[in-house]
């Protein structure tokens, strides 16, 4: 299975960071980890490199993206899709934190097998994008790894 990393940031190799949500957000324990994230989806990998500054949620099922920050949401940014073969990840490194989310840990960094760059306003092609407001509570979906 192709896994898939989705940054604003051109990278040679992807590396763990520390996972944050932002300050009123709460989010299930367990998924705040200092790893690597990755997807089985390009799309959602695609838009969380596209968010920008700012919380979001993404309904995956519904297609849709609300950002708090519309205005700043800029189609023409460039943005970088990372490609993984899970085969080549040690099993007891990749742990499932749900079905859009995998996290490799114990692993300071990982070396993509393909980069891709895209512009940010290819997420339309998937996603119907809206303003949103920020909530209280936050589906993990809505955290950014990068």
């Amino acid at each position: 299975m192709t896994l898939y990393h989705g940054s604003q940031h051109n990278f040679s190799a992807v590396r763990k960071s520390q996972a944050q949500a932002g300050e009123g957000i709460k989010v299930p324990d367990g998924e705040l980890l200092e790893a690597i994230y990755l997807t089985p989806s390009y799309e959602f990998a695609l838009a969380i490199a596209a968010m920008p500054d700012g919380a979001a949620n993404i309904d995956y099922e519904a297609k849709t993206i609300e950002f708090e920050n519309l205005d700043s949401f800029d189609p023409e940014q460039e943005v970088y899709i990372y490609e993984f073969d899970e085969s080549k990840i040690l099993p007891e490194n990749l742990r499932k934190v749900d079905e859009l989310q995998y996290a490799v840990v114990g692993m300071d960094e990982l070396v993509p097998d393909h980069q891709s760059v895209h512009k940010a306003g290819e997420l339309k092609q998937y996603f119907e994008i809206k303003e949103g407001k920020r909530e209280k509570e936050v589906p993990h979906s809505e955290m950014r790894f990068c």
